[in-house]
């Protein structure tokens, strides 16, 4: 019997197979994305699977990469999507500017349309540095930061470094 979930979905609209399946998918995987990991149960059955048939393996191998290429899509998606935007925010601000100035080189601080109004305003006054190395030294900041390379290269020659250790983690390849 299916479950209530499906049930409801089933009952709540005329969907096709495919839309009901999609959102059986995305609510797995949702779960999935939420837990942050597989449960037990999960990881066994996983286990289980690729141990049973070199298909089912081949089958895992080529989900990953599906995987792999929807985040690549998708990847390249927001890409251009941010270079558009990018490109938008320029072309506005290109504008802003020249109306800015143009407004400025009238000696106007104010026009007003029917429905916006350009003004010119000061803003609050801020700070230019003219030159660094003349910057006395109590307004300079020095924040810390640990050189993990180092750190290891210590490490590996042997030395003892308080509060590091060495580690070895493995991870899968999948070819």
């Amino acid at each position: 019997m299916p479950e209530k979930a499906t049930l409801d979905v089933l009952q709540s609209g005329p969907f096709s197979l495919r839309e009901v399946a999609n959102k059986e998918y995305e609510e797995f995987f949702q779960s999935i994305i939420e837990q942050n990991a597989l449960t037990e149960d999960q990881q066994k059955a996983l286990g289980e699977s690729i141990k049973t048939s070199v298909e089912k393996r081949d089958a895992m191998g080529a989900f990953l990469a599906r995987l792999d290429g929807e985040a690549e899509v998708l990847k390249k998606e927001e890409k251009r999507l941010a270079d558009r935007r990018r490109m938008f925010e320029r072309i506005r601000e290109i504008f802003e500017d020249s109306l800015h100035w143009q407004l400025e080189q009238w000696g106007v601080k104010r026009v007003e349309g029917q429905k916006f109004s350009f003004i010119v305003k000061k803003n609050p006054p801020s700070v230019e540095i003219e030159d660094e190395k003349l910057i006395p030294a109590e307004f300079i900041e020095y924040n810390p930061t640990i050189s993990k390379a180092r750190i290891k290269d210590a490490l590996t020659e042997g030395k003892e470094v308080q509060g590091a250790k060495l580690i070895q983690k493995t991870r899968l390849e999948i070819k």
